[in-house]
């Protein structure tokens, strides 16, 4: 099986599973607070999280695209390639730095742009990171452990992939968990 199915799987695997944890870890903290059905507008961190999830997975996409194409120990090997992804997996960093800034900033005035529910939002948001960081890397060891069965050798290249992986399925994990909390349950 190719990296592009491992991947896929893990992502797909690993965000319903989110979607599941922070539901539920949302639920518990919503129980009786507000009235079903009730549409509230859009919060500042919502609004937020929404951009920063965009910009991210936009870069995200990007940098999967050109290691999808080249593969993986090409990237390794090539340097222009690889400061290639390397400038959009930073790009995607910078996407989650933009809504960690403006949430420090908002936590740090405590001017009322979080009320209560942004804040109990913020509280169960990161139920669902562990849960996808652990589908993500047993989905890359599956694949690791299939594609390199007969050598038992897995290059370095794959332990970069990994660290990436993991790293941006986390903060992707982290901004779902915001957008999950505001959703009605």
């Amino acid at each position: 099986m190719t990296i592009v199915f491992w991947v896929i799987l893990a992502l797909g695997v690993a965000l319903a599973w989110s979607i599941i944890s922070v539901q539920r870890a949302h639920r518990v903290l919503r129980r009786g607070s507000e009235p079903a059905g009730e549409s509230l507008p859009r919060t500042a961190l919502q609004r937020v999280a929404w951009q920063a999830l965009i910009l991210t997975l936009l870069f995200v996409a990007a940098a999967y695209a050109v290691v999808a194409y080249h593969g993986v120990v090409a990237v390794w090997d090539d340097d222009h390639v690889r400061i290639l992804v390397m400038v959009f997996l930073v790009a995607a960093l910078g996407g989650y730095t933009y809504y960690i800034t403006r949430l420090r900033t908002w936590l740090v005035r405590d001017d009322g742009a979080l009320d209560e529910r942004d804040r109990a939002i913020l509280a169960a948001a990161p139920a669902g990171q562990a849960p996808a960081m652990m589908v993500a890397m047993a989905a890359w060891m599956l694949y690791l452990s299939d594609a390199f069965h007969e050598t038992h050798l897995v290059p370095s290249a794959y332990l970069y992939a990994i660290f990436w992986t993991l790293l941006l399925v986390s903060i992707i994990a982290s901004l779902l968990g915001i957008l999950i909390g505001y959703r009605r349950g």
